[in-house]
């Protein structure tokens, strides 16, 4: 990775910082609003199954829980560029949305990502 790519995966920015943190409501809720779209779906075609709707949803939210813990837990200045990146490769911040922060950011925003590849 370049110089600059690596001093922004380190610290970003305050005007990123503050960015960052206006998304992080929209994008929980986002986040959550898939989950619950896939609990209704379950809970809305058990047709008469219900242990085995009780056990999809329990593997539902079991694997998520840890997925948004890892996107929005421990949110601080030092794991802004990170919880961004995941954010951008679970599809919960557009590349419209990731143009707003600066070029250092979005440089090393789009090199995790190619590495998570």
């Amino acid at each position: 990775m370049r110089c600059e790519t690596l001093r922004a995966m380190r610290a970003s920015p305050e005007t990123d910082w503050k960015k960052l943190r206006a998304l992080k409501t929209r994008a929980l809720n986002d986040a959550c609003a898939r989950i619950l779209e896939a609990v209704a779906q379950i809970v809305q075609n058990r047709d008469g199954r219900a242990h085995e709707a009780y056990l999809a949803l329990w593997e539902l939210i079991r694997k998520p829980d840890a997925w948004i813990a890892s996107m929005f837990d421990d949110f601080k200045r030092s794991t802004a560029v990170y919880k961004l990146a995941a954010w951008q490769r679970h599809g919960l911040v557009s590349e419209r949305e990731l143009a707003w922060f600066t070029e250092e950011t979005q440089a090393a925003v789009k090199a995790m990502n190619q590495n998570a590849r």
